[in-house]
């Protein structure tokens, strides 16, 4: 592997870190109780299908419905999302974000707009080419350590 090629795969594994560091990093977003990034992620989907249960949350974000009641009761601790019954079917437990839940999230999008236009200027700066290359690159990467996932 050539010297520039090196620095290039040190670069990629630099920035997924400082993302991840970026990401990982708890914010209140509007609120007063410090929110982690499965936290708001888990309120963003839940605000964005109102009346979802747990399976469907579990299904949505791709995480076992074992990993949910433990997220869920700290949500509710905080305020942030209500439980209650689906009328006429007992089973069936029902999320809605309470209102500082829905502070929580319009702060998390304000977040991403700010976070990401930076990004987004740089993206819009390609050439149709340039982001064809990136574009496919990155969804070969993705799909590169998915499979290097699945051997293990």
């Amino acid at each position: 592997m050539t010297e520039q090629r090196k620095k290039m795969l040190e670069s990629l594994f630099r920035l997924s870190r400082k993302l991840f560091e970026a990401m990982k990093q708890p914010n209140k977003f509007g609120t007063d109780r410090l929110l982690y990034s499965s936290e708001i992620h888990t309120l963003d989907m839940i605000g964005k299908h109102s009346g979802i249960t747990v399976t469907e949350l579990a299904d949505r974000q791709g995480i076992s419905k074992s990993a949910l009641p433990k997220l869920i009761h700290k949500l509710i601790e905080k305020d942030l999302v209500y439980r209650y019954q689906e009328p006429g079917n007992k089973k069936n437990i029902l999320l809605e974000l309470t209102d500082k839940g829905r502070i929580a999230i319009q702060h998390h999008f304000e977040f991403h707009e700010t976070f990401d236009s930076g990004i987004m200027k740089k993206i819009n700066s390609l050439t149709p080419e340039e982001y064809l290359f990136l574009s496919d690159l990155l969804q070969e990467l993705e799909q590169y350590i998915d499979h290097t996932e699945q051997q293990e």
